[in-house]
């Protein structure tokens, strides 16, 4: 299953970890962020990987991979953390383990973070 429904606010620690990354990668998306609604999480129900909409009511929307960075968790694991969208707004946050080895449940800490680069 892809997603779950889940309908909140979003948390601190999400709006402090999406304004570094929109400063870094896509500063005209840091005003949006208080609009932004958690309208589903990821159809595992363990990691914290969340999608967006404009309001509660809001379609699921696809989006392109926009921003990808790295992290690492509270016991050293190396996690991935990408950031899809549209034109106009992003619409998930997904947080997965990058050696497939280990169960991500949390948000990494924003001073571990890096971009990667495929280039």
């Amino acid at each position: 299953m892809y997603s779950i429904p889940y309908k909140r606010d979003l948390k601190k620690v999400e709006i402090e970890f999406l304004r570094y990354l929109f400063r870094k990668e896509k500063s005209e998306w840091t005003n949006i962020i208080g609009n932004l609604k958690v309208i589903a999480r990821c159809g595992c129900g363990i990691c914290p990987t969340i999608i967006f909409g404009k309001s509660f009511d809001s379609e699921i929307q696809k989006g392109f991979l926009l921003i990808d960075y790295e992290g690492r968790g509270n016991n050293g694991e190396l996690i991935g953390i990408s950031i899809f969208g549209t034109k106009e707004m992003p619409t998930e946050l997904e947080f997965y383990s990058i050696d497939g080895m280990s169960d991500i449940t949390e948000i990494p800490k924003i001073a571990t973070l890096r971009p990667l680069n495929y280039k």
